[in-house]
């Protein structure tokens, strides 16, 4: 009676094993010198915590017109052009990693741009490409969430002294 249910346990658990694992291919990323300066059907920015005026964005997602380029970055906005960015923003682009967003069969789907210390898996399914970014160990706590260096929101309580 064990075999009869172990067996096909194992054999619905490599099943799904495999089925996972063909789903998704991993795209190659490939650096390049600069973005092509053009229209874009979409600019995604990837804000950092609390959009402080000193920091620095993670970086920029430009998709093709069809390309169909989505990420996972929990803070995300649209922007119709990049250079309504003010002085410091355009600099910090300078420091940014450049790279193309090509499909398996070679179409550029878009173009990324990201500060060194993210990392980014590129993933194909189908006709759609998934921009992994993986944030830092050092910023898992706080991006999303606000700055978590011990500051809280709201008064004190009690009269003067």
């Amino acid at each position: 009676m064990k075999n009869c249910i172990k067996k096909p346990l194992i054999i619905l658990s490599a099943l799904i094993i495999v089925s996972c694992s063909t789903s998704y291919k991993i795209i190659k990323e490939e650096p390049i010198k600069n973005i092509p300066d053009k229209k874009y059907e979409t600019i995604i920015r990837l804000n950092t915590p609390d959009s402080e005026p000193l920091e620095p964005e993670a970086g920029y997602v430009y998709v093709e017109p069809g390309g169909n380029v989505k990420t996972d970055f929990p803070r995300e906005d649209i922007v119709n052009n990049i250079d309504i960015l003010n002085k410091y923003k355009l600099f910090n682009r300078n420091y940014m990693g450049k790279f193309v967003i090509k499909d398996s069969k070679g179409k550029v789907r878009g173009y990324y741009e990201i500060l060194p210390e993210y990392r980014t898996i590129v993933w194909e399914r189908g006709d759609d490409i998934l921009l992994q970014i993986i944030i830092p160990h050092s910023m898992m706590n706080i991006i999303g969430d606000g700055p978590n260096d011990g500051r809280k929101s709201g008064g004190s309580h009690g009269g003067g002294r």
